[in-house]
């Protein structure tokens, strides 16, 4: 007489263990130059966006980003831009959005210290500080 064995599939249950794909990759050097040679046509993006997620905002401090890169190139890049303009610009935006406001809140940091803005191509933002 022959003998069968079954097997007991088991499934487990994902936990936050795991990382969600949708997370975004972290704030670099090259976001800051970007956004800072593209002030007008980032605040334009943050503009045309809606329904803001608080989860989809970073702020960032400049120096967490340099990490040996060229700091040569950041201050040009901060010469050659208007970071008023932003200031200016990004104030009225944070007029039509409370989430940016509270996401710069929650960060202790003032408008006043925002350098450049960038909005990635999934939507999220990015606040970068000095």
């Amino acid at each position: 007489m022959k003998t069968q064995s079954y097997c007991k599939l088991q499934l487990e249950r994902l936990d936050d263990r795991i990382t969600p794909s949708n997370v975004a990759a972290p704030a670099n050097f090259g976001n800051l130059v970007s956004a800072l040679n593209n002030i007008t046509a980032q605040i334009d993006h943050v503009n045309a966006l809606n329904n803001i997620d608080i989860n989809h905002v970073r702020v960032v401090n400049v120096n967490d980003v340099l990490n040996g890169n060229n700091v040569q190139a950041l201050n040009n890049a901060l010469n050659r831009n208007n970071v008023n303009v932003l200031t200016d610009n990004l104030n009225n935006s944070l007029n039509n959005f409370s989430i940016l406001d509270q996401a710069l809140n929650n960060n202790q940091t003032s408008i006043s210290d925002v350098v450049a803005v960038n909005v990635l191509s999934g939507g999220d933002i990015i606040l970068f500080h000095q």
